[in-house]
């Protein structure tokens, strides 16, 4: 049994599945609670954060009949900063052979990157091994060499974020298995084997974050957050239609959409604005008006994370969506004009059980802790 904990801005999901005969993942609990505590994925209170935390894991053991000891973590924000790191080693056997020693000497190396007191690694991750001058070999062990290097990305952040989300974790009464970055998850429920080998950029639009990871050759090679999501949309609504933040969020989900030329003329939003009991409507187009420009930054953005990458125009395998921001009607449309990339939005992969309780894409980080946690 594996269980995996995405504690976003908007929503703390806990999902639990059985790992089946054949290694692949049966979902057996799923449960979702309002996110308390948190702001633009950092805990801010830390018994608010436990107590929904406690509620969506309490759904899930409820639903899957089963109570768990322990969760794979998702964790996002601002801190999060990611670099591609080198190391190098002599292969010291008699027979040249190399060892899981060795390889475990040479990641050790790759590691030693200087990082400030306050900031700590998350993940350090292969990216391919060179022996003796000879790329892009994934498995060196059991061969022969006298020299070996790897290039690993690796992932760091604000140690006093990651204590926070583990002091919540531990008070919900669970232990943590891993703390993993959010979009290393999303990956593994969202993207292909081929859209990995082609080069791919993933864009999970949370409620107050969006996570970016591009990923080429097979492997990650770039992750980076950008403080901005759905929040900021329904924030807009607020403003513009002058209603409060429930309705907003109502009318987002329900009617907005991204690109203004795809509203029909007849198309009316029903709302009721601050301090009023009156149902008011206004046209569609005015919604978009406010929901568009915010929407087409966020997708500027993302693309300067990618060109920030330096694979602007190199991804054959495009820009995948996650995240409930990408539930938006218009969305995918919006990114290809903005990118000039092929767009598609992903769901969740590779599960069974009750996989149409976990069939959106707000429930691929969830599901891609899991995916982590079966192969970790």
């Amino acid at each position: 049994m594996i269980a995996g904990l995405d504690i976003g801005t908007t929503k703390i999901a806990a999902l639990i599945a059985d790992v089946t005969d054949d290694m692949r993942l049966d979902i057996i609990g799923v449960g979702v609670a309002p996110s308390k505590g948190l702001r633009k994925g950092t805990v801010v209170d830390i018994e608010q954060a436990t107590e929904s935390i406690v509620h969506a894991v309490e759904q899930a053991e409820h639903m899957a009949g089963r109570r768990i000891e322990s969760v794979f973590v998702g964790v996002t924000g601002e801190h999060i900063r990611s670099m591609n790191s080198k190391g190098m080693i002599a292969v010291t056997s008699p027979t040249r052979e190399i060892s899981r020693e060795d390889v475990e000497r040479v990641m050790e190396s790759s590691r030693t990157v200087v990082l400030t007191p306050d900031r700590e690694i998350i993940h350090a991750i292969p990216r391919g091994y060179v022996v003796d001058g000879q790329n892009g070999i994934r498995h060196p062990e059991g061969m022969s060499g006298s020299r070996l290097e790897v290039e690993t990305h690796i992932i760091h952040g604000s140690s006093s974020f990651l204590q926070n989300v583990t002091k919540c974790v531990s008070r919900a009464q669970l232990q943590v298995n891993a703390l993993v970055v959010e979009p290393i998850a999303t990956a593994e429920a969202v993207l292909t084997e081929a859209e990995r080998s082609l080069g791919v950029a993933l864009a999970d639009i949370g409620g107050g974050t969006t996570d970016v990871a591009v990923f080429t050759d097979g492997e990650i090679y770039y992750t980076g957050v950008i403080p901005v999501g759905g929040n900021h949309v329904t924030n807009d609504i607020s403003m513009g239609l002058r209603t409060p933040p429930e309705e907003s969020e109502r009318i987002k989900l329900q009617y907005a959409c991204a690109l203004r030329e795809m509203v029909g003329d007849d198309e009316v939003v029903p709302h009721r604005p601050m301090g009023s009991n009156e149902e008011r409507k206004v046209p569609a187009r005015v919604l978009a008006e406010i929901v568009e420009p915010r929407m087409r930054e966020l997708f500027e953005l993302i693309y300067e994370e990618i060109k920030k990458s330096g694979t602007a125009g190199m991804l054959p395998g495009g820009l995948v969506l996650s995240g409930g921001g990408s539930l938006m009607r218009g969305v995918a449309d919006l990114a290809r004009e903005v990118t000039d990339m092929p767009v598609r939005v992903g769901k969740p992969m590779n599960v069974g059980g009750l996989a149409d309780k976990v069939d959106s894409p707000v429930f691929a980080t969830g599901v891609g802790l899991l995916l982590y946690g079966l192969k970790h």
